[in-house]
């Protein structure tokens, strides 16, 4: 019986090493969504509350006491920002937030609507971002670009 010497790991002594996914596309897209993704249970709730916004069903018909879920996930939003306060941030996000709320409000009992629902909820995410993980997300693409021109220089 022959062995013949055809590569097997035991015999193999010059392994490449593919790094390449690491250095490239995926490492951008597994820091992009590390700084997307909420990191706490209070960011997590907001979001959640703010994807239940865009579910636009006309409920009101269906149960009328649904008719205030609009606005008490507006209060619920405004309140997991308070509860995960951080320094200015906070209140620029307290002030989009609230804005939102009060434009949900005018819709939801007076019928006025001065921007579209999408725009409102639209809002609300950006302001739970801007709390949470928005100076993150800038100082990584800072980065990016520094980087890019150090390496033309």
């Amino acid at each position: 019986m022959e062995v013949l010497n055809k590569g097997c790991c035991k015999t193999k002594t010059n392994t490449t090493k593919k790094i390449a996914a690491a250095n490239g596309s995926m490492s951008f897209v597994s820091t992009l969504l590390l700084i997307l993704i909420p990191k706490c249970p209070l960011c997590l709730t907001a979001y959640m509350s703010a994807i239940v916004l865009f579910f636009d069903v006309k409920y009101e018909t269906l149960v009328p006491i649904l008719h205030n879920t609009k606005p008490v996930m507006g209060m619920l939003i405004i309140l997991m920002i308070l509860l995960n306060r951080k320094d200015k941030r906070t209140v620029i996000s307290l002030g989009i937030a609230g804005t939102g709320l009060c434009l949900i409000v005018l819709k939801t009992y007076y019928t006025i609507i001065l921007v579209p629902d999408w725009m409102v909820y639209t809002a609300f995410i950006f302001a739970i971002w801007y709390n949470g993980n928005f100076q993150y997300f800038v100082r990584f693409l800072k980065s990016k670009r520094k980087l890019r021109v150090s390496r033309y220089h």
